[in-house]
């Protein structure tokens, strides 16, 4: 991953998003969600590309199904975070704060089977 090709994308992105807020300030959110989503798509892959060595090694030791409950929390960590912050950018701070609560439930509801196998162990 390509630190300076990214930030000079969000830079680029930036100045789109000034010059459009001026002529056109609705279209303000959707390109800064559609930036948000090539973002993501550009480091995803990045991510997926250094995430396959970790994923042989948990394979190798048998801990495939907690990597996948891992990358999962993560996933909707990450989905959440994003979802919030668009909201809190277009003014509507208590949807992000429910994009937040949504994500920690789920989070929370992802890992109970874990904790039920964690409370037989004793």
């Amino acid at each position: 991953m390509n630190v300076f090709t990214l930030c000079g994308f969000l830079l680029a992105t930036l100045c789109v998003n000034l010059l459009l807020h001026r002529i056109a300030p609705e279209f303000t959110p959707l390109t800064v969600a559609a930036s948000g989503v090539l973002l993501g798509v550009y480091l995803l892959k990045a991510f997926l590309t250094a995430l396959l060595p970790l994923a042989a090694a948990a394979q190798s030791l048998g801990l495939s199904a907690h990597m996948e409950l891992l990358l999962k929390a993560l996933a909707i960590s990450l989905a959440c975070n994003a979802t919030s912050s668009l909201c809190r950018d277009c003014g509507e701070s208590a949807l992000g704060e429910k994009a937040e609560l949504a994500g920690k439930i789920a989070i929370l509801s992802l890992c109970i089977p874990l904790l039920v196998q964690l409370l037989e162990l004793f």
